[in-house]
């Protein structure tokens, strides 16, 4: 069929009539219907919008789509709904390539506002159809509607390859993974190995203890029309039963320079954490009553103050330290360097009497050595330590009390690390070294022996994973990481010679192996 409207599904509220070249099909809610010329008949699924065209209201070759989230109760009105036009061009019909992973064809209302590179505010979801071929891997997904919007701050502002937030306006379940309406693209651009995050949550999960780990699938995405490359599908964090499992009294929390009190500081869901000064960012609850948002802060005062006097009882009482090990260990191998900031650092309560868990892990972009070198931008490099070469908690990157601002945060005086590469306003780190909230429990000789015990019961464990599960993703993604090298050929390096994926990631396992291998020397002379 050459027109994408004859796959739509059906009507919810109203009835439709969409312009199909000389044809016309009317469409009512929950049955099959032919379309005019037509002897195929066509079985709808249950989708929530609505639409009306008429000659002059929308350009030639195109519909419009009023649609909304399905409503309590039943159907109701559609007045103020969000609207999308679809284009019927024939590339909407046209089959979908399979080269070896699952390719997602998108037909978005305007592909532009997808592609801006201009705007530093928050981008808004447009309407869209998502349609799915599993390529034998996993089940097709047929045509379903759905909003769709540009997501990440750097990877969103800096680069021509976007990153994706979609969602779905009914549950959907994708390649195994749980139902769920909102799902992200990860363009990794900046990756030449296009393999890091899934490494990384890789090993989270080997860990074993993280309550959440992301999952990895890599498909290829098109939008309208236009191939944009290898993209690695994976959940949104958020609160939910199938991903971060907390009650209504529960809390998640980012860490997260740009997206706390720095760069919003009117915002009502943010917070300076009152002992370390830390941006913390409430993701869930995602309505604060009234007093919510200080007794968010007063609670995660007492984790912090904890820390801060290294009480190991009272720190196990408040905080589940065997994943605060696996995460400060998942770090530190990938030389996470986003801890420093911090950014993108999640923690969470299942509930109000519950303790405090690290992860999701999230955003290793800056990690696996990578240079903040304007004229070299390139991974695989610096091998020193995000916590340090002796003791974390009294080595030069710690940041100690005497050298905070009025703020308490970090401005200087400080060594090691990124060196200097902050500066976002006058409350930022200064680039050189995590916080104390990450490094203080090693002067604690208790956690000391623990973590070097979990350290000597990864690290084989870890050497192993990094090797197979890169050699498996090069095979299943092999002809997909060339297209995707052809589609956005590597700017980033002043010597390079071309993206190279394959030859990337046998950089990255060198590189890996050798950090592994040599933190274990580092760990045993912690004092």
């Amino acid at each position: 069929m050459d027109c994408l409207a004859r796959r739509l599904a059906p009507v919810v509220f109203a009835s439709v009539l969409v312009a199909c070249g000389e044809s016309s099909v009317s469409v009512d809610a929950g049955v099959g219907v032919e379309s005019a010329g037509s002897s195929d008949a066509m079985v709808f699924e249950p989708v929530y919008f609505a639409s009306s065209s008429s000659a002059g209201e929308v350009p030639a070759g195109m519909s419009k789509y009023s649609f909304a989230e399905p409503p309590e109760g039943g159907a109701s009105s559609i007045a103020d709904v969000p609207e999308m036009l679809v284009s019927s061009s024939s590339y909407s019909a046209d089959p979908m390539p399979n080269n070896g992973v699952p390719y997602i064809r998108i037909v978005a209302e305007d592909a532009t506002v997808l592609t801006r590179t201009d705007s530093l505010e928050k981008p808004e979801y447009i309407g869209c159809t998502i349609e799915v071929a599993g390529n034998g891997k996993y089940t097709d997904i047929p045509l379903r509607a759905a909003k769709i919007k540009q997501r990440g701050n750097s990877t969103r502002l800096w680069y021509d390859k976007k990153p994706y937030r979609i969602k779905f306006l009914e549950k959907t379940e994708m390649f195994g993974l749980a139902a769920n309406k909102d799902w992200v693209l990860l363009a990794n651009f900046r990756d030449p190995t296009n393999l890091m995050n899934a490494l990384a949550f890789d090993i989270a999960r080997e860990m074993g203890n993280f309550n959440f780990v992301n999952a990895n699938r890599f498909v290829e995405v098109e939008i309208n029309g236009d191939y944009k490359g290898l993209y690695q599908l994976t959940e949104q964090i958020e609160q939910a039963e199938n991903r971060v499992n907390v009650a209504a009294d529960g809390v998640l929390l980012s860490l997260d320079q740009d997206d706390g009190p720095e760069l919003s500081p009117d915002a009502a869901d943010n917070f300076w954490s009152a002992t370390y000064k830390l941006p913390v960012a409430v993701k869930y609850p995602k309505t604060l009553a009234e007093g919510d948002l200080e007794r968010i802060r007063t609670d995660f005062k007492r984790l912090e103050d904890a820390i801060a006097t290294a009480d190991y009882d009272a720190v196990q009482a408040l905080l589940d330290v065997h994943t605060f090990m696996d995460f400060l260990i998942l770090q530190e191998i990938t030389r996470n360097v986003e801890l420093e900031a911090p950014r993108s650092m999640y923690l969470h309560k299942a509930s109000a009497e519950g303790k405090y868990v690290f992860g999701p892990v999230w955003d290793f972009d800056g990690g696996f050595g990578y240079s903040w070198n304007e004229e070299t931008k390139e991974y695989f490099g610096s091998q020193s330590w995000i916590l340090g070469s002796t003791n974390p908690s009294g080595s030069p990157f710690n940041c100690t009390a005497d050298k905070k601002n009025d703020w308490g945060m970090c401005t200087a005086g400080t060594s090691g690390g990124r060196g200097g590469f902050g500066g976002f306003g006058a409350n930022a780190w200064d680039g050189s070294g995590a916080s104390g909230f990450f490094t203080n429990l090693f002067s604690n000789a208790q956690f000391l022996t623990d973590y070097k015990a979990r350290w000597a019961e990864l690290a084989p464990k870890l050497s192993a994973l990094v090797s197979e599960r890169l050699n498996v993703y090069l095979t299943e993604n092999a002809v997909a990481m060339a297209n995707d090298a052809a589609r956005w050929p590597w700017p980033e390096s002043k010597n390079d010679t071309g993206k190279n994926s394959a030859a990337a990631a046998q950089d990255l396992e060198m590189w890996m192996q050798k950090r592994i291998s040599d933190y274990g020397a580092v760990v045993d002379g912690y004092y």
